[in-house]
């Protein structure tokens, strides 16, 4: 029965697909993020819907008429640097060709994904509309989480969907801290008051998902994300008292061994797993000073003979004592020492100045629509920007101890953000514009 709903469905969203070239992307995104497959057992497991909705975005954007303005954009130009380097440290591996080029072939595809909404996504509907494709994808999953985690009385382990990125629960953390502010501005964007009820359950659910996943850096994130809403907020005991439920309910949930997990945060250094992250920090970081342009390509630190050979001069990265490295490799456990052994200092460099430039240009979006001669109309530009903002801050938090540095829901993020910033470029330069002619006409009167 499953196999038969998911397939009408998707019949009628390719329908609407080709309608729009916003309404694909935003679909390929949902199905990306969604995983269809992970909910059906029978004949529509097979079917890989993200390709499908992945070529009718390229085919309606290509024969789409009116196509959005194209301006040069940093983050862009950037990032295109940082995939062609990665495609050289990928030709330049240390280890199997066989072993990498798959990793980059799928870092490529999301790359696409990027590419594709910097280029389609600039209006307001749009955006609202791929915001809704994670809503509908990793918001969704959440809140089905954290409905069974209260069902269960706080005994559900909440892990994410099979064969995805996000399924070890530490990973599914940090893709819901980066969704719970872009859940905020849909609530606060939408008017009808049952999707408000339907978002502010999601919002709750989410939290509650999060706790329950037990993972340190996602609590942390989480933990960074309220302080950032408290401070910002005008109405700061209303949301102290939202935060107070629903503190008062996980405290009901929450086993006593979560409290033992989260207890080790303060005594890191005695722990095996931050001390094997501590490890992996070095292993990687050696990797890099062996091949500070090229690195080693991606995970080939993670291949046992590379790990070994790197661990005999951990005792050359002695700024924090750790435990002798062990016999097997671990994952980078941090996006930033992921792309320092991946892809070396240069790698590095261009990966830091995306997440760098995001933040400014979104800095530069709040702070240009907050003067004159801009008004409420474009509040929503604002709002869309900071809670952006936030999202990026979660994923840098959560991201600091978890190997994420090719997160698809990261590169969504960033080319929502560069194409905010392209809109709004747009709408400054056409405001410069009319404002010499206004002028004219002025004196012409006068």
């Amino acid at each position: 029965m499953r196999d038969v709903v998911l397939i009408s469905v998707f019949l009628i969203l390719a329908c609407f697909a080709l309608r729009r070239s916003y309404i694909a992307v935003s679909l390929w995104l949902w199905s990306g993020l969604f995983v269809p497959a992970y909910w059906v057992y029978g004949f529509a497991k097979p079917i890989s819907y993200n390709t499908v909705f992945a070529l009718l975005t390229l085919m309606t954007y290509l024969f789409s008429g009116k196509k959005p303005a194209v301006l040069f954009d940093g983050v862009v130009f950037i990032a295109i640097l940082f995939w062609l380097h990665t495609g050289l440290t990928t030709y330049n591996t240390i280890i199997f060709p066989e072993l990498v080029w798959p990793e980059w072939e799928k870092f490529s595809k999301i790359f696409l994904l990027f590419i594709m909404i910097a280029l389609i996504i600039r209006q307001k509907h749009e955006f609202e509309m791929l915001l809704w494709g994670i809503l509908m994808s990793v918001g969704f999953f959440g809140a089905v989480e954290g409905l069974k985690f209260l069902a269960s009385l706080g005994g559900h382990k909440i892990q994410g969907p099979t064969g995805h990125l996000i399924s070890d629960n530490n990973h599914l953390a940090a893709a819901l801290c980066m969704v719970i502010p872009l859940c905020i501005y849909q609530l606060k964007s939408v008017q009808e008051r049952w999707i408000r009820l339907g978002l502010t359950g999601m919002l709750v659910l989410c939290i509650l998902s999060v706790l329950g996943t037990y993972s340190r850096g996602g609590v942390l994130a989480l933990a960074v994300i309220g302080c950032y809403f408290w401070f910002r907020s005008n109405k700061k005991i209303l949301t102290l008292f939202g935060v107070a439920i629903i503190v008062s309910v996980s405290v009901l949930l929450l086993p006593e061994k979560w409290y033992d997990r989260m207890e080790t945060i303060e005594t890191a250094t005695q722990d095996s797993s931050f001390t094997n992250r501590l490890t992996s920090w070095k292993i990687h970081t050696l990797m890099a000073l062996e091949r500070p342009v090229l690195g080693a390509g991606f995970k080939a630190t993670y291949f046992q003979p590379v790990w070994d050979r790197l661990a005999l001069d951990i005792y050359k990265i002695d700024i924090i004592e750790t435990p002798p490295p062990g016999e097997e490799s671990w994952a980078a456990h941090s996006i930033y020492f992921q792309v320092l052994g991946d892809h070396g200092f240069v790698g590095f460099s261009l990966f830091m100045l995306v997440i760098l430039l995001l933040f400014l240009k979104m800095r530069w979006v709040i702070v240009t629509l907050g003067r004159p001669p801009w008004n409420e109309a474009h509040h929503w530009q604002v709002d869309l920007a900071r809670m952006m903002q936030v999202s990026l801050l979660g994923y840098c938090t959560a991201g600091a101890a978890l190997s994420l540095a090719y997160l698809e829901l990261f590169w969504v993020l960033a080319a929502a953000m560069a194409a905010l910033s392209m809109q709004v470029r747009v709408m400054v330069s056409q405001q410069a514009r009319r404002k010499p002619v206004s002028q004219l006409q002025g004196m012409s009167s006068s």
